[in-house]
């Protein structure tokens, strides 16, 4: 399965923010190819590869670990 979302917690607060990638991305989606487009950057550390775009190109590709450093993130 691939399950494609834009932007779903932009609207939540903190603590739901929490709840719903706890128990929907993690747990209900487990095993899943997920693709989630968002600005929130409160759980970057918990996914498996990032892929940071502007103007339309990918400017940084990898994970949480190689591009925690980079002036983007």
């Amino acid at each position: 399965d691939i399950i494609l979302m834009d932007d779903p917690l932009s609207a939540l607060d903190a603590n739901v923010k929490k709840k719903i990638f706890k128990d929907v991305f993690k747990k209900k989606f487990k095993g899943k190819t997920i693709l989630l487009v968002t600005h929130a950057i409160d759980f970057l550390e918990h996914v498996d590869r990032i892929v940071i775009m502007s103007k339309g190109k990918i400017i940084h590709d990898g994970t949480y670990e190689e591009l925690k450093n980079t002036p983007s993130m």
